[in-house]
């Protein structure tokens, strides 16, 4: 059955467009006055930019050995050292700034993707789907994440998939359960309103109610998990390259880095205290934008 619009849905889908911007203006405001999350704000968007443009500012090629450079302290000509090879830290951490956020931000990508469809169809359609899907999220939250991503990884790690792209897929297809189940307690509350109800006896279509009515009002909480969660994704790619079932060397991740200097860490300590700290750094970053957004979002907020 077509949607029927009359003048009294086109003027209160009016009142819900110029409320969402109120809120938005108001919240935008109290995240400026949060100093940590704008001090995780700027460095994000450095973060960024260096992956970005990391092949104009790497100072030599990421991958090349010097002779005579293995495991060479800081100096003039090499900021930060070398790792064990010759290759150059300062390059190789600057090139795998590339990797943790094509990995953070593709993942959470695919985290919301699933977890917002998957959420929001259990809470909406309720009965046996509801019941199927909060079992499947409830097996999926259950289980040990790095073991999970481990089995995964080396399970999939011959079938002829680019590195990166695997671990982007591994991370994303088993971390979206936390996004599945946030959106279904909100689509839960959302699916009585009178928006919803008034869609219905219009003879709006169950999918449209739920891309067009539902998950633009679950926009604050998507967000507030995907910018705190992204800091973890990072870890956990970090993690599984350090074990080897992450990004294939030579590619300068973070965690191959680290993976490389582990044996070496006595006698050349640099070579995994850089890219230590920026692990560190990149997920405090995000952690504090994280926060600084949840903040800003919060209901109980929304009064002030």
């Amino acid at each position: 059955m077509a949607a029927i619009s009359t003048p009294q849905t086109h003027f209160a889908e009016q009142i819900d467009r110029t409320a969402h911007r109120s809120e938005w203006t108001q919240a935008w405001r109290r995240f400026r006055s949060n100093r940590l999350a704008l001090f995780g704000l700027v460095v994000v968007i450095l973060l960024i930019l260096t992956a970005l443009f990391a092949d104009l500012i790497v100072p030599y090629d990421p991958i090349y050995q010097f002779r005579g450079m293995r495991g060479a302290a800081p100096s003039a000509e090499h900021w930060l050292g070398s790792d064990y090879n010759g290759r150059d830290l300062l390059s190789r951490i600057i090139a795998g700034t590339q990797i943790a956020l094509m990995v953070g931000l593709g993942a959470t990508f695919l985290q919301v993707i699933i977890g917002v469809f998957v959420g929001a169809a259990a809470g909406y359609f309720g009965g046996w789907t509801d019941t199927l899907l909060c079992r499947l999220i409830d097996t999926l939250m259950s289980m040990p994440v790095l073991a999970l991503l481990t089995l995964l990884a080396a399970v999939l790690r011959d079938k002829e998939i680019p590195s990166v792209l695997l671990t982007i897929l591994v991370i994303g297809f088993t971390g979206w359960a936390r996004f599945a189940r946030v959106v279904r307690a909100d689509v839960l509350s959302l699916r009585s309103r009178d928006f919803v109800v008034a869609a219905q006896a219009s003879g709006v279509r169950a999918l449209r109610i739920i891309f067009y009515h539902l998950i633009p009002n679950l926009v604050g909480p998507v967000i507030v998990l995907a910018s705190l969660g992204i800091g973890g994704i990072i870890i956990l790619e970090a993690a599984l390259s350090f074990l080897g079932l992450g990004v294939n060397p030579p590619t300068p991740s973070w965690g191959v880095i680290l993976s490389d200097g582990r044996q070496y860490i006595t006698n050349y300590p640099h070579i995994v205290t850089f890219p230590g700290i920026m692990i560190v750094i990149t997920v405090l970053a995000f952690n504090f934008l994280g926060d600084g957004v949840r903040d800003a979002l919060d209901p109980k907020q929304r009064a002030d």
